[in-house]
C-alpha cells in the first residue's frame, strides 16, 4: 500500500495516471527490472514537482496555509489609514484571505514589543470570499481579497510615519490534504495530514466549514466538514454525514479548483514527455492534438489555467 506523503501534492499518482494525457506511465522510469514501487515513487515525484511548479507560477502556495506577518506603518504602500473612515488597511502577502486569527499592535519604537491584542470583532477581510453550498472556501473564479481592515482607535498618526508595528495571523487559500489512515463507509471522521482551513468560520455569511471532494476514482465523493481536531497540521476532520465509500491511505481530499488540478496534471505530463516517455498524442483543452514534442505547449496551457490565481503584489 502506498505510504502517505506530507504535504499531499495537488494531484496524486492515481489522479495523474487516470487523467486523459495519453502518457504511457508504465515506461517511467524506464527499464526491465523496474518494480511497481519504483513506478509509484517516480510518479509521486512528478506529482510533487508539478505541484511546486504550480505554486511557483502563482507566486504563492495555493493550498490553505496559516501565516503570520509583520508590518510597519502607516504611510507605507501596504499599510495605511483611510482618511474617510480612519480604518487601517493592510495588504497581506497571500490571497484569498479566508480567516483572520489574530491582530496585534505595538509602538514601533518600543523594544521589546509590548503587544496589544485587538478584539476579535475589530478586524475583517476587506473582500470576504464567497463560497458555494454554504462553504467558506473561495470558488474557482479566483475571487477573494488580499487586504484586511482594522477598526479605528488602535492605529493612528500620533506616532508618525511607520510609528506602529502590526502582527497579523491569518489563513489563506484552498484547504487540501490527504488521508493518513484508511476510512470505512459510514465513518463520520477522517484522519488527514493537514486540517488548515477546513473549519474556517465566516462572520459575514454565518458559514462554517468547507465543502471538499475525496478524489478516489469511481469512489469519489463530496464531503462537508463541520469540525477539526487541530487548526493546522495532522488531525481529524468531522463530517456532516457518513462516508459513502471506503478510502485508502494517501487519497487526496481537496477544495482546490478543478482548473488548478488540471494545470498540475499538464505540468506532470510535460515532465513525462521531457523524460523521454514513449511517443504519444496528447489532446489539449481546445480539442486539438499535440505530439511528444509539445511539452512546452502543455506548460503554456497549464500556466494559462493558473493565471487567475497568480499573486500580483
Amino acid at each position: 500500500m502506498p505510504l502517505p506523503v506530507s504535504p499531499t501534492p495537488y494531484i496524486t499518482p492515481s489522479t495523474l495516471i487516470s487523467a486523459p494525457t495519453g502518457i504511457a506511465w508504465s515506461t517511467i522510469p524506464p527499464g526491465r527490472d523496474v518494480t511497481p514501487a519504483m513506478h509509484y515513487a517516480e510518479q509521486l515525484n512528478i506529482c510533487q514537482r508539478a505541484t511546486a511548479q504550480a505554486d511557483q507560477y502563482c507566486n504563492q502556495v495555493l493550498r490553505a496555509t496559516t501565516d503570520t506577518e509583520l508590518y510597519h506603518g502607516p504611510g507605507e504602500f501596504r499599510f495605511n489609514i483611510q482618511q474617510s473612515t480612519w480604518n487601517t488597511r493592510i495588504i497581506l502577502q497571500r490571497w484569498p484571505v479566508i480567516n483572520i486569527s489574530q491582530v496585534k499592535v505595538s509602538a514601533s519604537s518600543v523594544w521589546p514589543r509590548q503587544w496589544i491584542t485587538l478584539p476579535a470583532n475589530w478586524y475583517e477581510p476587506e473582500n470576504p470570499t464567497t463560497g458555494l453550498y454554504g462553504s467558506v472556501i473561495p470558488t474557482a473564479s479566483g475571487e477573494g481579497g488580499q487586504a484586511i481592515l482594522i477598526g479605528p482607535g488602535y492605529i493612528d498618526w500620533s506616532l508618525g510615519r511607520s510609528g506602529y508595528a502590526v502582527q497579523v495571523a491569518y489563513q489563506n487559500g484552498w484547504p487540501h490534504c490527504g488521508l493518513t489512515a484508511a476510512a470505512n463507509a459510514g465513518d463520520m471522521t477522517i484522519a488527514v495530514d493537514d486540517t488548515t482551513g477546513w473549519t474556517t468560520a465566516q462572520a459575514l455569511t454565518g458559514a462554517v466549514g468547507a465543502t471538499g471532494v475525496i478524489y478516489d476514482g469511481g469512489q469519489q465523493e463530496i464531503i462537508q466538514v463541520t469540525a477539526s481536531s487541530t487548526t493546522s497540521g495532522p488531525g481529524t476532520l468531522t463530517l456532516a454525514s457518513g462516508l459513502q465509500f471506503a478510502h485508502e491511505v494517501g487519497i487526496a481530499v481537496s477544495t482546490l479548483p478543478a482548473s488548478v488540478q488540471w494545470a498540475t496534471i499538464l505540468f506532470g505530463a510535460a515532465m513525462a514527455l521531457a523524460r523521454g516517455a514513449t511517443s504519444t498524442t496528447v489532446h489539449d483543452i481546445t480539442g486539438g492534438a499535440q505530439h511528444a514534442g509539445g511539452a512546452i505547449e502543455l506548460v503554456s496551457q497549464g500556466e494559462l489555467l493558473l493565471h487567475p490565481y497568480r499573486r500580483t503584489i
